[in-house]
This record gives structure tokens, sequence and C-alpha cells, in this order.
């Protein structure tokens, strides 16, 4: 072999490996059915976080797919894998060790609701504890609250609108959804949001998009500066008003 190619050889290699080692990382990007945030319409992820989650990846010139998936499920793969990203996610303590945060793109309130036709009084939430059953959905942060106070009486369902149906059918005293999502998942269910009541409010909570924590450091870091650029701009103002005009 001659010097020149064994020169040529060398250098084609160290940028082969110059290129490999400066390449992103694969994403894989998940949510939920969680209207008016997240929810499959004709097999293509939409609704206001889904929207901010696309304006970031125009930003950044990547395009990779939002998967739809149960909460539980997109969670648990956020858990267990990196350059994972998950939408929309409230932030508790818990939360902050497995996961980077990026926002708060909103806040809404979690409360509990009871049938309008069999309402249940609460003090506080203690009272809740002597419910018979209390709907919750499956690794919601609600779930884990309720979960860290103690309560041992709450009826687990992987889909939001399995938890509804559970109270519209009296199938449970009380249930936990937010402001922000619960008209919209009654209408996807059809039922009449007049048919429910809030009883107690839980939490006032920020909701985010979260990346798992074992994640490159530059995909944060260019989320982040992504999200930063989307609110400088107007356009994450532009966005929540197309979903949430009055």
């Amino acid at each position: 072999m001659s010097k020149t190619l064994a020169i040529t050889l060398i250098i084609g290699a160290l940028l082969l490996i110059s290129s490999c080692s400066t390449a992103k990382p694969d994403l894989k990007i998940l949510t939920e059915n969680y209207p008016p945030l997240s929810y499959a319409e004709d097999g293509v992820a939409t609704g206001f976080g889904s929207d901010v989650v696309n304006a970031i990846q125009a930003d950044l010139g990547i395009d990779y797919p939002i998967e739809v998936q149960s909460w539980d499920e997109a969670y648990a793969t956020a858990l267990n894998e990196a350059n994972v990203v998950l939408f929309t996610m409230d932030k508790t303590p818990k939360r902050e060790e497995s996961f980077y945060f990026i926002g708060p793109l909103g806040s809404n309130v979690a409360s509990f609701y009871a049938n309008s036709e069999q309402l249940v009084q609460l003090q506080d939430i203690d009272e809740a504890k002597s419910c018979k059953a209390i709907g919750t959905t499956t690794n919601w942060f609600t779930e884990q609250y309720l979960l860290e106070q103690g309560f041992e009486n709450l009826a687990s369902k992987g889909d939001p609108l399995e938890t509804l149906r559970m109270l519209a059918n009296k199938e449970v005293d009380l249930a936990v959804f937010t402001d922000v999502t619960l008209p919209e998942l009654c209408r996807e269910a059809n039922i009449g949001i007049e048919t429910l009541s809030p009883v107690l409010e839980l939490l006032s909570t920020d909701y985010y998009i979260a990346i798992s924590k074992a994640s490159d450091a530059k995909v944060v870091e260019d989320w982040q500066k992504a999200f930063a650029r989307l609110q400088e701009s107007g356009k994450l103002e532009e966005l929540r008003t197309k979903w949430f005009a009055e």
C-alpha cells in the first residue's frame, strides 16, 4: 500500500468517526389521548401540545413522528429509555428526578369530580379516603399524588375516557380530572359536562414537555433554546390562542 493511499484511508476513517460522534441521536416522541393538548386525528397527532412540539422540531430542522399511546405505556418508555420526548407532563418533585422539563406550556387545576346525580360532599382531601372508589388514570400526576397521600381506594384505568365513563356510569364515587382537558374528554365520550360537578380542588400545576433523564445533553439544550425562541417570537401565544380562544 502506498503512503499516499494509507494517509487517505486514515483521514477517511477519522472523518467517519467524527461524523458519527457529532450525529444527532434519533428521538422517540410520545404523547397520549389528552385533548385538547394532544390526541390523534386521522392517525396524526394534533392538539396544542402537538403543535408546540412540531414548532420546536421545525425550528431545529427535525421531523420525528409523534406517537399517541396510553399514558402508562408512554411514561414507562420515557422512564427507561434515553432520548424520549414525552408531552404534556405536569412537573412534580418525584418526576424531576427522572425527567428534564421544557416549558411551561400552560397551567391547569385538578379536582375531584362527582356525578351530579350522586353528589359527594367533601370538606378536605382526607374525607375522600372513605369513598368506596375513586376513578384515576394510570400514572397521571393526579394518581401519583393521591398514592403519595396514602389513598388505597383508587380505581385506575389506562385511558382517561374509561375513567370518565366509570364516573358517568356511577361505578365510582369520584374521579380526578383537570379543567383544561375535561370538556374535550366529555365531548369525545359523548357525556354532558353538566352531569359532572367539581367537588374539591386538589392541585394547581403547570404542564411541560418532558425529556427522559438519560438523554443526550445537547438534545435537552437544543429543545430548551428552541422553546425560548418560540416564546420570544410570539408563536407560543399564537398557538395557545388557536386552541384556547374564548
